[in-house]
């Protein structure tokens, strides 16, 4: 090769790594954009279309006492609003199941009673109560509407309120314990958990 030829290559390849650095600019804020509202989408499935206009993720509300949850610090919960007055706090909560960690996430009511909960993540054996998909859990939606003073949070194998899931008493009361968990610090932590916020 002559030192011409070296020489357009050089340019040539210049101009491909500037076209590259280019695109990648252009598509960075789009692509960041899409990994926030896919994470939203993913975390927001809980409230209600239409019950909130602020961006709930964008103010997150850090969690004292996280152990409480059964979480390490640092935790975070999310306000959701409407027209400038909370409808929904969502609230991780952890439990110990049979195979581990069960991490939950509950929507909570200005007046602290559940209005959703989904199963994050858990190692529980596959299939036991469709835990993965709230919508497909009758198990999961007995939880809804209920308070943490209203009800005994027991499984009825332990005299309480619910039902087990066939094969899975240890998997049932972790996940109803966590529950009752995140209730009860909703109510120690209200004033905290329903702060104003910027929609």
């Amino acid at each position: 090769m002559n030192k011409r030829t070296l020489a357009v290559a050089g340019v040539v390849l210049l101009a491909l790594i500037a076209v590259v650095v280019g695109i990648e600019r252009l598509l960075s804020e789009q692509i960041a954009s899409e990994r926030q509202a896919a994470q939203e989408r993913a975390l927001l499935d809980l409230l209600a279309p239409g019950s909130y206009d602020n961006h709930p993720l964008a103010a997150p509300i850090a969690l004292p006492d996280s152990e409480r949850l059964g979480l390490p610090a640092p935790a975070f919960a999310y306000l959701a609003s409407r027209n400038g007055e909370p409808s929904a706090v969502l609230l991780p909560a952890r439990g110990t199941g049979y195979e581990g960690n069960i991490d939950l996430l509950l929507a909570v009511s200005p007046a602290g009673q559940l209005l959703a909960v989904k199963v994050l993540s858990e190692h529980e054996t596959p299939g036991l109560g469709d835990l993965s998909n709230a919508a497909k859990s009758p198990w999961l939606r007995g939880f809804f509407g209920h308070s943490s003073s209203d009800t005994d949070w027991r499984v009825k194998a332990d005299g309480g309120q619910f039902d087990q899931m066939a094969g899975a008493t240890v998997t049932s009361r972790a996940v109803s314990k966590a529950v009752q968990q995140g209730l009860r610090y909703f109510d120690a932590h209200k004033p905290l958990l329903l702060k104003q916020v910027t929609p």
